[in-house]
Parts: structure tokens; C-alpha cells; sequence
């Protein structure tokens, strides 16, 4: 049921939608925003019946969509500010001291004018009665015509820049540090300047790719996870190893010499908030088009790679404990990974002449850069022809540590509690603390991240 705070929010959906589109276009607008439609009443009672039931947070995500995709300042700003809920904010102080840094400069080389109309709704906004010009007007005379009248602090307080959400502050950011804006050494330093500011806040500016040989900035959380972006996610072997190679050694691009028939490959670009599992379906469903049930067959499919009883409980527990509480912000559970060819492995790993660890058992990749592995270790992992080994254990934990300190966390289970009654309750408490100290839960629902159900106690 919707709470009342839901509810006036589900009720300024439905009349966005209701005004902007037909009974024809209702549909397909509401399957970009992320819901199905009710099944009868008018467009209104559609809308709501289709959202009575959406989680506060999924709820302002479509609210974010429809307001972006329907020029609906408020209703985007609305759903972005409830999205951050319980989240680092980014200060008013914070705000103003990078107001500072930028003085009279905040558009660099593009009119400042056009910077803002993406962001914030100027030709609309402004007081008009007194001085008849909407806000762009003020900020052509203002920061154009007269550059030095209005600075970037004078502005903020024009556009409540101190007060907006952090994604329009963090959009901002990232326009006026584009190439497009400002190139050179010059960046370079104001991305420094700024990222002193930011810091306090655990905020940074990451160069997260380049136009022209110049770098893209993107606003980022400061944290302890892995740096750059996770590529060649090869994985679910269910044949013999394959034959790795690189492609193009600097660029970290690999290809598949032998064995490709055996092993699935993730050709997406992952986001730094992680791999859900409603996107590896979506791009099986691409992959495999003639299935009716694309979940079910990846399921089977990436069942079919794990090769011991304690693997495959711990990924049958997961799906099913998991699956119905986070739904489409489930975190893909993907076995049988070839890590070695991460990047920031191969960075790590350089100097040994050898892998140790050719595969891991299971990864997760969660939000903020996490690299969550999981290792069931049978005997093997401590043993050599059937005999235990100081040096297959010395091995085993050397790797861990260098990966660790690449900044992936590692959690090892013995195979033996995995099997057995009470392993779906040990399953599930590892996986609600991690969540909960990732922020899973908390993410997809804006609750209490896992609610364990009596049954499970």
C-alpha cells in the first residue's frame, strides 16, 4: 500500500502522465519509466494502480524519469532529493566554497546561459513582476553582456543551487569541467582545487574518460572499492579453461583464443554503482531472443558452470531469498569469473610470473565500486594430491592479499557449511549483513536494507 508520502508523490506521476500523453502513448511511457500501467479506470487511475504497490525509492526514480523525459522541473527534483535520501550530502559550505573557486569563470568557454537550461527550467524562472526578465535573461545581462556582475556564488543563490539535489549540483559540475567548457593544464588544477573542497564531504571529481585526449569529469564517492572500471567479465565456464589473451595490451582488451564455445562474455559497459541482475537478463534476452522465460534460462545456465553441491546452494539460497525482496535492484550473483583480467588485478598481479588463482567463485559487484568475491573452498585449497600443503595455503593466501589490497573484498566459506540444514540460515545472514553494509537494501527500498522473516529466525 502507498504510505501518504508515496502517495502525493504517485499522484504528481499520474498527472505529469496524464497531461503529457495519450491513452496510445500512456503505455510505452510508463514502460520507459520503469512500471506497468493498471489494468483499467482513465489515464489517472492507470498510472496509480500500476504504482500502489512500488517501493518509496523505485518510486522516485520513475518519478525522476517522467519529470526528465516531460520537462518536469519539480517532479525530477523531487524524485532525485528522495532517491539521496540517507546519503552524504554535499554542504551548503561545500557549495559555496566551489562557487568561490569559480568567481566569475563558471562557464568557461560555453555561454553560461546554455550550461543552465539542460539543468534548470531560466526562461521560466525569475521575478518577473518586478523587473519583467525571466532569470536567462538576468543571466545574459548579468554574466554575459556584464561579466563581472554576477559571480558563480551570486548565481547559485539565483538558481537555489546551495539547496538542490546533489545529482543537479553534481550535473553542473561535471558541464562546466567538460572539455567542451574549459581544456588544459588550467583543468587540471581547478580539478584539484575542487576536489580539496569536495573531500570533507567524501565527494571527488573523477576523470572517468576523455574527449579529444582531454578528460571527462564525473562526481564520485570516495570510498575503499576498486579504481576504474571493471571490463572482460568473462565467466560461467562449463567446459575446460579458456585460452586468454590480450587483443591490445595497453588498452586491457581481451580475446578469447580457445574455449569460447564454453564461457559466457559481458560486453556491456558496467556503471560504478554495479551489475544488477535485471541487466545480465537483459542482455541474455538479447542474446538469446526465442526464449520465453529469460531469467529462468540464465539461471540454468549459469547453474550449470558450478561444479560442487556448496556452490550451487549458496546460489540457489541467494536467488531465492533474495530475488523476491529486491526485485529489479537485485545485485548479480556471477560465477565462475575469470578475475586475472581485471585491470586492476593484472596491475597488482604484475609482478608474479604466474595466477595462483585462475577464477573466482563468485562476484558481486555492488555500488560505489565494491568488488565483493566469494570463495567455497573444498579441499583442494589447501592440499596437494590429497595431502595438505603449507604451500598450496601459502599461495591461496598470498593471492588474497594482494587482491585485497587492490581493493576487492574477499570472503572464503567452507564447503561443508554450505551443505547441510543449517546452511540456507548462514547464507542468508552473510548476505543480509553485506547488504546492509553496502547499502543494498537500503538502495532499492529506503528501509532497513533485509527484513528477515520469522521463518528464516
Amino acid at each position: 500500500m502507498l504510505t501518504p508520502g508515496n502517495n502525493a508523490l504517485a499522484l504528481r506521476i499520474a498527472e505529469v502522465l496524464k497531461n503529457r500523453c495519450t491513452h496510445e502513448t500512456l503505455t510505452g511511457a510508463a514502460e520507459d519509466a520503469g512500471f506497468i500501467l493498471g489494468a483499467e479506470g482513465s489515464k489517472r487511475d492507470r498510472v496509480l494502480g500500476g504504482l500502489k504497490a512500488t517501493e518509496r525509492k523505485t518510486l522516485a526514480v520513475i518519478a525522476e524519469r517522467v519529470g526528465r523525459r516531460f520537462a518536469d522541473f519539480d517532479l525530477e527534483e523531487t524524485g532525485c532529493l528522495v532517491c539521496e535520501e540517507g546519503e552524504p550530502p554535499i554542504s551548503e559550505i561545500t557549495r559555496r566554497d566551489i562557487a568561490k573557486a569559480f568567481g566569475h569563470e563558471l562557464g568557461g568557454e560555453l555561454a553560461i546561459d546554455d550550461v543552465l537550461r539542460p539543468l534548470w527550467p531560466i526562461d521560466s524562472m525569475g521575478d518577473t513582476f518586478f523587473s519583467n526578465r525571466s532569470l536567462a535573461q538576468q543571466v545574459v545581462r548579468h554574466m554575459v553582456v556584464n561579466p563581472t556582475d554576477w559571480d558563480a556564488e551570486h548565481l547559485f543563490g539565483e538558481l537555489s543551487a546551495f539547496t538542490c539535489s546533489r545529482s543537479r549540483f553534481a550535473r553542473l559540475l561535471e558541464a562546466v569541467m567538460h572539455p567542451l567548457a574549459r581544456r588544459g593544464p588550467e583543468v587540471q588544477r581547478l580539478a584539484s582545487e575542487l576536489n580539496e573542497i569536495l573531500r570533507r564531504d567524501g565527494y571527488r571529481l573523477e576523470a572517468t574518460g576523455e574527449a579529444s585526449g582531454y578528460p571527462v569529469y564525473a562526481l564520485s564517492r570516495i570510498h575503499r572499492g576498486v579504481s576504474g572500471s571493471p571490463k572482460n567479465l568473462i565467466f560461467a565456464s562449463t567446459g575446460p579453461k579458456p585460452e586468454l589473451g590480450f587483443a591490445d595490451a595497453v588498452n586491457n582488451d581481451v580475446v578469447i583464443l580457445a574455449g569460447a564455445d564454453h564461457c559466457l562474455i559481458y560486453d556491456r559497459p558496467i556503471r560504478r554503482d554495479g551489475l544488477l541482475w535485471s541487466e545480465l537478463v537483459g542482455w541474455w534476452g538479447e542474446q538469446h531472443p526465442d526464449e520465453t522465460d529469460v531469467a529462468k534460462s540464465l539461471g540454468h545456465r549459469l547453474r550449470a558452470s558450478l561444479d560442487s553441491l556448496a556452490e550451487q546452494g549458496l546460489f540457489d539460497n541467494y536467488f531465492r531469498r533474495y530475488r523476491p525482496i529486491l526485485k529489479s535492484n537485485l545485485p548479480a550473483l556471477i560465477p565462475q569469473v575469470y578475475l586475472h583480467y581485471d585491470p586492476a588485478v593484472v596491475r597488482t598481479l604484475r609482478h608474479r610470473t604466474s595466477f595462483p588463482r585462475q577464477r573466482m567463485d563468485f562476484l558481486l559487484l555492488l555500488p560505489n565500486s565494491a568488488r565483493i568475491v566469494i570463495e567455497v573452498d573444498g579441499q583442494h585449497h589447501f592440499a596437494r594430491n590429497d595431502k595438505p600443503s603449507l604451500p598450496a595455503y601459502s599461495e591461496m593466501v598470498s593471492a588474497d592479499r594482494d587482491l585485497r589490497l587492490a581493493g576487492y573484498e574477499i570472503f572464503r566459506f567452507g564447503a561443508n557449511e554450505l551443505v547441510g540444514g543449517g546452511a540456507q540460515a548462514l547464507i542468508e545472514r552473510f548476505f543480509d549483513r553485506l547488504f546492509q553494509l553496502h547499502g543494498v537494501g537500503s538502495a532499492a527500498t529506503g528501509e532497513t536494507p533485509i527484513e528477515r522473516p520469522e521463518a528464516s529466525r
